[in-house]
């Protein structure tokens, strides 16, 4: 009846509409992005002072004072073996192996079919394999079926390591995945890999926890601990920094207290990175002249107090052969820059109306009494 029908339709509507929503949202940023496209195409040019402060940006010279803070803070980050074993006991979980069993056989065209070729005769014995494999049959069965010897057993974790901690040689890496996402519920598989075949059986699965007294194993505990506690440092370090507690005489005399030398760094641009790594010299282009700041890669393994004491501005001359290419750079920039403003303050103005108009779209083409 008309209830009925009603009701099914505001199911529809609510499940629908978010589709109309993203729709209509896609033609706007088309629209808007044609418009700004034509604007920005209709004549604007970045000035000679834009391109300058780009290519002064990315080619200043700078020169700076560094303070390697993981040998700064080495002797508070010492480890002693019961914050190891403390350690050990909270993530134990975290030290558990797990180990795949399993057989298997690199299937080629000799020990198929006899013949040096891969004919058409290996190419139906494969497909009679993946038969078998979907009927539930297992290694040993298709093996004698097929007259096949010579299949290898294997123990290894996902990083392709036997239980005596031995790389294994004789099974591709690149199927070790494959592996571990094998059941006992499921245990034949059969792949293809670099145009080989491999026939595999996951014959067990094993969980072994590993011993405390294991050297990786406190070797790995021993580093988390260690970056642990750097880490605190670091931060409550930046925090003075960004409350403009940590001053260049500050600076000093943490190198004189923690008797760390400062080493004098110059670098020609921001791709100059022989002496620092990329992520580095980009955090220390970003702060002006004498300023301290403290700089860390992502996953703050290298760590670093910096003092940036000369920053040599640069300019590009028009008649340089590099200029039309930072003069295309600056406008992809003001294109891009205009574009995300232009974004923002569409979709501010479109937020509550875009929904609305997607509702009565639907509603005025769609509902019915």
């Amino acid at each position: 009846d008309n209830e009925f029908s009603r009701t099914l339709y505001e199911k529809f509507l609510v499940e629908n509409s978010i589709n109309a929503v993203t729709l209509e949202k896609n033609i706007l940023r088309e629209e808007k992005k044609k418009q700004l496209l034509n604007f920005i195409g209709g004549g604007i040019l970045p000035s000679k002072a834009s391109v300058n402060q780009f290519y002064n940006k990315e080619n200043q010279k700078r020169s700076f004072q560094l303070i390697d803070l993981n040998e700064a803070f080495k002797s508070k980050t010492d480890v002693s073996e019961k914050e190891i074993q403390l350690y050990y006991e909270k993530n134990k979980n975290n030290y558990k192996e797990v180990y795949k069993s399993l057989s298997f056989l690199e299937l080629n065209s000799k020990n198929l079919t006899e013949d040096d070729d891969y004919n058409d005769l290996f190419f139906k014995k494969i497909d009679e394999i993946d038969d078998l494999i979907i009927n539930g049959k297992n290694l040993k069965y298709i093996l004698e079926k097929l007259n096949l010897e010579g299949e290898k057993s294997i123990a290894l974790n996902k990083l392709g390591i036997n239980k005596n901690f031995e790389k294994i040689n004789n099974f591709p890496t690149e199927l070790i995945e494959n592996i571990f996402k094998l059941d006992k519920s499921d245990p034949v598989i059969l792949i293809e890999n670099k145009n080989k075949y491999f026939i595999i059986e996951l014959l067990d699965t094993e969980i072994i926890q590993k011993n405390i007294d294991d050297k990786n194993v406190k070797s790995e505990i021993s580093s988390s601990i260690k970056k642990e506690k750097r880490k605190k440092l670091v931060v409550e370090l930046i925090a003075k920094i960004n409350n403009n507690n940590f001053s260049k005489l500050d600076f000093d005399n943490f190198s004189k207290s923690e008797n760390v030398s400062i080493k004098k760094i110059s670098l020609k641009n921001k791709n100059d990175n022989k002496k620092l790594n990329k992520d580095l010299v980009d955090q220390i282009y970003t702060y002006p002249k004498n300023k301290v700041i403290a700089v860390s890669d992502l996953g703050m393994s290298k760590n670093y107090l910096v003092y940036i004491d000369k920053v040599e501005n640069v300019s590009i001359d028009e008649s340089s052969p590099d200029y039309q290419n930072y003069l295309k750079i600056s406008e992809a920039r003001i294109r891009n820059s205009l574009y995300n403003t232009y974004d923002k303050y569409l979709s501010k103005k479109y937020e509550i109306d875009i929904n609305h108009k997607a509702l009565d779209i639907l509603i005025n083409n769609f509902w019915w009494n």
